[in-house]
């Protein structure tokens, strides 16, 4: 959820435009035939009731979670990747303007913030937490802290990997 104060409020396209599909396609035809008709950056992200199935799997953010062997993962259980919030804040603020996480956690939300240079403020009721993101933030300011880059592809599985396999004891039950 994003709140404003009025009715103006900011949107920055340009850092979440995704890929074109066509990206070479041109007009074909007035004044500016034969001239490419997409934005160089990429289109407008759709919203998700728009989607069509065929298209899902190429309008979708695909932002894996954080678990197990994420670089990003601490103790908190259901930690969301600084990956997420970023483009949240590179669409709806602009350098030095404030991001407010209520709930903040283990501080993703401010982190993303601080690596697009806002300024930030979390608050959260468990106190554990709150040490872990004070310790994220030490590290993210020693240059320390392991975060998965924006816009690093998912890894897709082979099938030849022995985990992405079925396993013999379910062949058995076929």
């Amino acid at each position: 959820m994003w709140f404003s104060k009025s009715d103006e409020y900011r949107f920055n396209l340009d850092p979440v435009r995704v890929p074109s599909k066509y990206p070479g396609k041109r007009h074909f035809k007035g004044d500016k035939r034969g001239q490419l008709s997409g934005n160089p950056l990429g289109k407008n992200p759709t919203d998700i009731w728009e989607f069509v199935a065929q298209e899902w799997d190429q309008e979708l953010w695909d932002i894996p979670n954080v678990k197990a062997n994420h670089p990003e993962k601490t103790l908190h259980p259901c930690q969301y990747p600084i990956e997420l919030v970023e483009r949240c804040v590179l669409a709806l603020t602009d350098e030095n303007d404030w991001v407010l996480d209520p709930y903040c956690g283990v501080g993703s939300a401010l982190i993303a913030g601080l690596r697009h240079q806002r300024r930030v403020i979390g608050c959260d009721k468990e106190a554990d937490y709150i040490e872990i993101a004070q310790d994220r933030l030490r590290a993210f300011y020693a240059g320390t802290l392991k975060i998965r880059p924006l816009g690093k592809p998912v890894h897709q599985p082979t099938g030849r990997e022995k985990v992405a396999q079925i396993p013999d004891e379910w062949k058995e039950n076929e």
